[in-house]
């Protein structure tokens, strides 16, 4: 569980064009560099797999940058479980354009 409390907030804004950013961020099947692997210790059939599903840190970075992090290594690491929120606010955004839509027939 991560705090979220309304209480512990402030500055609170929704996030607006949520599905532009969205179509700016590409979920991709992808395999890790052989590098990768033998840094994390190998593959492992569970955490630690050669192909795999995601998103490209870059393209994140250019639309919800406060979600990703630059490591000491220089590479990009993004909190994937913050991009819930876009998500959300996207669907909402979806159901608007769908209820306008049916609303003019």
């Amino acid at each position: 569980y991560y705090s979220s409390d309304i209480n512990l907030k402030e500055n609170i804004v929704s996030i607006n064009d949520a599905m532009d950013k969205i179509s700016k961020i590409r979920g991709v099947y992808f395999d890790w560099t052989d590098e990768h692997i033998a840094s994390r210790g190998g593959e492992d059939g569970y955490f630690v797999q050669k192909h795999d599903v995601g998103v490209i840190a870059q393209e994140v970075r250019e639309v919800l940058p406060e979600i990703v992090k630059e490591r000491t290594d220089g590479t990009l690491a993004v909190e994937y479980q913050k991009i819930v929120a876009l998500l959300i606010e996207g669907m909402k955004e979806l159901k608007a354009e769908i209820e306008t839509l049916k609303a003019e027939r």
